[in-house]
């Protein structure tokens, strides 16, 4: 999810110290929403728009609020909580210089886990697995990963092999947008050997 470059100045950041950033976890609208701080959250339980206590924004079809860089909310003492993904779900995911590339949410074969995650128990990387020509893997932080949509499959910024490649990545990501889960796992290329996903850091 990109954000816009937006500072905070000593009143925003008193108003916004007064609401929590708290991401949608419908993998089809991930969009941010804030409530109030003295609202009930329990951050052991999926969080959705409809449980939103603000009517005008507890509908996924609704456009998110501004919001702002998590670096920028951090120098101000405040936080963005990150929803979890589901491990198997189709993504878009920014690396670097390169183009929104789909991939899949999948364990990472060393350690047998999708996701990272801060002391507070918030995630802060996935794992993901590139689709195209060759499959490639990667850790993503939580807010360069967002949904999947149908983009170009002719990225002008990309030439020979790697356009190739992106096509590839595009009409795969066309192919398994229906499936579920499980069924995008099945089609990995970097599997732990037993095929086992973890929703927490073994203690």
């Amino acid at each position: 999810m990109d954000y816009p470059d937006e500072t905070v100045n000593e009143a925003e950041a008193t108003f916004l110290s007064n609401w929590i950033w708290v991401q949608c976890e419908s993998p089809s609208c991930l969009k941010w929403r804030h409530i109030s701080k003295h609202h009930t959250l329990d951050l052991d339980e999926p969080w959705f728009c409809h449980m939103n206590p603000d009517p005008c924004f507890s509908q996924c079809i609704v456009p998110q609020a501004t919001n702002y860089k998590d670096s920028i909310l951090r120098q101000k003492g405040l936080k963005v909580i990150y929803s979890k993904i589901p491990v198997g779900s189709l993504v878009l995911v920014k690396a670097s210089k390169w183009p929104l590339w789909p991939a899949i949410l999948s364990a990472d074969p060393s350690c047998e886990q999708y996701a990272t995650y801060d002391e507070d128990g918030d995630v802060v990387q996935y794992h993901v697995e590139f689709l195209g020509t060759p499959h490639s893997r990667f850790w993503a932080l939580a807010p360069k990963v967002e949904p999947f949509r149908p983009l170009p499959a002719n990225a002008k910024c990309l030439k020979g092999t790697l356009k190739v490649s992106y096509k590839i990545a595009m009409e795969e990501a066309m192919d398994i947008q229906h499936m579920t889960c499980e069924e995008r796992l099945q089609l990995c290329h970097f599997k732990p050997e037993e095929l086992q996903y973890f929703s927490r850091p073994k203690d």
